[in-house]
């Protein structure tokens, strides 16, 4: 829809209520995805949808719901469901007030071309993907997509925000008598994913990982490929990063912002103005995003609030609010760790022996305030020695507190993978790592 179109959506919700103050937050997607598996496309989807939340507040008594029918008659249905769950609340002592208005930036998000993307186009590119795969008597699987998406936020307190941009990505899995690989890649501008470099890179890996030894449980170094950092730094910052746990003191922050936590060369920050990734310059409560530095050299400087969270501190939000179904609070949405000076093969040629893994797969918190999470490798998982690849083995659980992790931080690469997770449209942006210690607590089968 156009940013007209959707204002009279947002407009008459707030026209709607009866409440003392009222928000609307609209969430569109329009998009098509071809997915392929066993080396041939069996599904072409689109899909256009159009999500509205409403919130509403009676003095200090909240309720909120959501609807994705935008006809006169559901808009009005919605409010009424949402006045309703507020009345039927208990007061919420620490609310204040919904948010006023902040000044938003602009940034580039929308890519025409991208936007414009065929069903036609995506087919020839995985098709090229697949015959290449076939040539080395690989079979793969995966999924294109490529589309547009709007976001709007309006309160009754004068906020009035309007964001649309495209999104892309591109992943593929490789499979050849055993041996596994995975590449992806995210990005606004369907240019940039480069599926010929992707699908080099998965078949590298599935035919290096053919033939897999075993190797005991212990503390190894290892490398971390890009999207193990994105996935173990996803759930630091779920677990660490958001006000509600730092104020509950349920996050190892809680009592030790300014403090060393991890090695001098980690720094990690959230800015939804950073064209790389998925930039978005608002929050689901249409809060201009602000730049909030997390970790600088080593140090933890802050956490990122709403405007729930910052009035019980005195504090303005940093415009991380999110729109999900459980009360998690304020989240990092445009992630990014910093990169180092060198390449992956560098990392590689200065481990002297260790382990390198792809990815990590079914990642679980054990103790959050402690960063513990457990998961397995997976896709491609090697013994390094000699500053060199020798051998696939087979994968292994990993069980790792992660601050610990950070603290062993022997090298990181120059480059950048990047990771969305599009149900809370999360971005994480984060290069390879070399770790000196991390702990695997068991094996696999395969």
């Amino acid at each position: 829809m156009s940013k007209e179109d959707v204002f009279s959506i947002l407009e008459k919700v707030l026209k709607a209520t009866e409440a003392d103050q009222c928000e609307a937050y609209l969430s569109g997607i329009s998009w098509g995805l071809t997915r392929f598996a066993n080396s041939y496309i069996h599904q072409n989807v689109a899909e256009d949808n159009e999500r509205l939340t409403v919130r509403v507040v009676f003095g200090k008594k909240i309720g909120k719901a959501r609807t994705n029918q935008l006809d006169p008659e559901s808009i009005a249905e919605v409010v009424q469901r949402a006045e309703k769950i507020a009345r039927a609340q208990k007061e919420t002592p620490d609310f204040v007030t919904l948010p006023e208005p902040t000044p938003v930036s602009q940034v580039k998000g929308f890519y025409k071309e991208t936007a414009e993307v065929s069903p036609e186009e995506r087919a020839l590119t995985v098709k090229a993907s697949i015959d290449v795969a076939d040539e080395k008597g690989i079979t793969v699987s995966g999924a294109y997509y490529t589309g547009v998406e709007e976001l709007a936020a309006m309160n009754s307190l004068g906020i009035e925000a309007y964001f649309k941009g495209t999104v892309s990505s591109f992943k593929i899995n490789t499979s050849i008598e055993g041996g596994t690989g995975l590449a992806q890649d995210f990005s606004r501008n369907h240019k940039n994913l480069n599926p010929e470099v992707l699908t080099e890179k998965a078949c590298k890996k599935a035919l290096a990982s053919r033939k897999t030894e075993k190797i005991p449980p212990g503390v190894y170094p290892v490398i971390l490929e890009e999207t193990a950092v994105c996935d173990m730094l996803g759930n630091l910052a779920a677990m660490t990063f958001g006000a509600q746990s730092y104020q509950e003191g349920r996050s190892a922050f809680s009592g030790h912002l300014g403090e060393k936590m991890v090695d001098e060369s980690i720094s990690v920050w959230d800015n939804g103005l950073e064209e790389y990734g998925f930039p978005v310059p608002f929050d689901t409560e249409g809060v201009a995003k602000q730049k909030v530095d997390i970790f600088s050299e080593g140090v933890a400087q802050d956490v990122v609030y709403d405007s729930f969270y910052a009035h019980k501190e005195g504090k303005k939000s940093t415009g991380h609010s999110v729109d999900v179904p459980i009360p998690i609070g304020p989240l990092p949405t445009n992630l990014f760790m910093g990169k180092g000076t060198s390449n992956l093969d560098d990392l590689i040629s200065g481990c002297e022996k260790g382990i390198l893994v792809t990815r990590f797969h079914y990642t679980n918190p054990m103790h959050r305030l402690k960063t513990v999470i457990t998961g397995m490798t997976r896709d491609g998982t090697f013994l390094v020695e000699n500053g060199e690849v020798v051998k696939g083995l087979k994968n292994l659980r990993f069980t790792q507190n992660i601050l610990e992790a950070l603290s062993a931080t022997e090298g990181i690469s120059n480059e950048w993978g990047t990771m969305r997770m599009e149900f809370v449209k999360v971005t994480i942006c984060a290069p390879a790592l070399h770790l000196g210690k991390f702990t695997f607590t068991g094996e696999t089968l395969f």
